[in-house]
């Protein structure tokens, strides 16, 4: 079964667009997590879906409770200014220079003075004279009370509530078993009901009040990331119904497509990418000039900071970049490959949500001679800098780790299907165990040089991207 069976189906049961309840179209906001669970089901791991409920689960109400007090702690309340742009910024922020910085829009906001940055959940998690952002604001207030007020509804109003929850559950039930009997995708039709009545009554309470941030900001453009998460997408149902204009910088590997001849109020308006490569693996619900290739300020930064001339590379050193999708097998297999070929060094980077748990989980890891960069301080790039070669297996940093022109090699395990392409256009090796890696190692010529970088990363992305929001601004 192909991903590409998956749309059929959805073009079949026309899903996209119909499927609501009171304005809330529950399939266009569930989408990319089922999208993104068929392709985990695919690969034979744990579907991203299930793992979100948990990690949410983890997330409960006194914590929630806790974020609340230090919002509330805030004295005198901040009022949201207008602004010409409106950044939404991603939630995690990398430590640079004693800085908490929103990588993706940071670097970009400071070309617009006075410019407005959002970001939805975090204030309890920084101190607000380390962040980087100016005109930062947090939306916590809301995200607590949109909590509280599902809760409210749900035991002070069952009978609705089971209503909400029973029509999505009717309506969806018979395109669930057509896709279990016919299609070998298995979803769980409670749990996709149960989720999908949670984001209605979060709908219900932050449509109207992202809305009214909207009118009182007035921005003449909005800049995004994750324009499929939840919150971005109420924004740009509010900034279409305003006739506000939206723009998501790309943030990582594009896991997510739409069928032909469709428009979606919740995607935002332009897409501006890292560079034509990924151009052409989308197809997304917007005229194709929408579709800007711009490039990546940050990357930019970090090469001008890891200059390719200067680099002081170990042609034994290996880096692994690690996800805790697969961690724990890709951990072990670095270890066999250090035992099979000793004079190797390997360094292994850790995905931001493995550091708390792998200590417990990656025992032979923890055993073994392999460096282990278990910190969200040390510069990616940094460590691209000090290596030869690199493995991965999904990760978008396999194509910052080429503009090092590094000699790349991808696990062929199913979560690799995204990064085929690659070893079809000849620019990663595909490998099985740690006998063939070897194999290859002893036998491969240096890739050097033989990288298009700027197919990948286009050149001059600061420029790029501020004209753009500057065209669109003025249209």
């Amino acid at each position: 079964m192909k991903i590409e069976q998956f749309y059929e189906w959805e073009k079949a049961y026309e899903l996209l667009n119909n499927r609501s309840i009171d304005g809330f179209q529950y399939w266009n906001y569930m989408r990319r997590d089922m999208v993104m669970s068929f392709k985990d089901e695919l690969a034979k791991v744990e579907p991203a879906f299930f793992r979100q409920i948990k990690d949410q689960a983890k997330e409960g109400l006194v914590d929630k409770i806790k974020t609340a007090l230090v919002f509330f702690s805030e004295l005198v309340p901040r009022r949201i200014p207008k602004a010409d742009v409106l950044f939404l910024c991603h939630a995690r922020r990398q430590e640079i220079d004693g800085k908490m910085v929103s990588i993706y829009t940071d670097y970009v906001a400071e070309k617009f003075p006075g410019s407005v940055t959002i970001q939805v959940k975090g204030l309890g998690k920084y101190k607000r004279e380390k962040l980087y952002s100016e005109n930062l604001f947090f939306l916590d207030k809301i995200s607590i009370c949109g909590y509280i007020y599902r809760y409210l509804k749900k035991y002070l109003f069952p009978k609705k509530y089971r209503q909400v929850h029973d029509q999505i559950k009717n309506e969806i039930e018979q395109p669930f078993k057509d896709l279990r009997d016919n299609y070998g995708f298995h979803p769980n039709l409670n749990e996709f009901s149960d989720r999908a009545t949670v984001l209605y009554y979060l709908y219900r309470y932050k449509r109207k009040r992202y809305e009214n941030i909207l009118k009182k900001v007035s921005p003449k453009v909005i800049v995004e990331v994750v324009g499929g998460s939840f919150d971005v997408q109420i924004f740009n149902e509010a900034a279409e119904k305003l006739h506000i204009p939206t723009i998501e910088l790309q943030h990582g590997t594009i896991r997510t497509t739409y069928p032909d001849n469709v428009r979606i109020r919740q995607f935002p308006d332009y897409f501006y990418s890292f560079g034509n490569f990924w151009n052409g693996m989308i197809n997304l619900p917007i005229p194709d000039d929408h579709v800007v290739s711009t490039g990546f300020p940050y990357h930019d930064k970090m090469m001008e900071s890891y200059p390719l001339s200067k680099c002081e590379r170990d042609k034994n050193t290996v880096l692994f970049l690690s996800s805790r999708k697969y961690g724990k097998e890709l951990s072990e297999l670095a270890v066999k490959i250090s035992r099979l070929k000793p004079e190797l060094k390997i360094i292994y980077k850790l995905h931001p949500r493995e550091v708390d748990a792998y200590k417990e989980s990656y025992i032979e890891l923890q055993n073994s001679d392999i460096e282990v960069i278990a910190d969200n301080k040390t510069p990616l790039y940094d460590l691209f800098s000090r290596s030869s070669m690199q493995v991965g297996v999904e990760s978008t940093a396999i194509y910052e780790g080429m503009g090092f022109n590094l000699d790349t090699f991808i696990w062929d395990i199913p979560m690799a299907a995204s990064l085929l392409n690659l070893v079809e256009s000849g620019y990663a090796k595909l490998f099985s165990d740690e006998k063939e890696f070897v194999s290859l190692l002893e036998s491969r010529e240096s890739g050097h040089g033989k990288y298009d970088i700027s197919d990948f990363w286009k050149e001059n992305s600061m420029e790029n991207i501020v004209s753009g929001i500057n065209s669109v601004m003025n249209q």
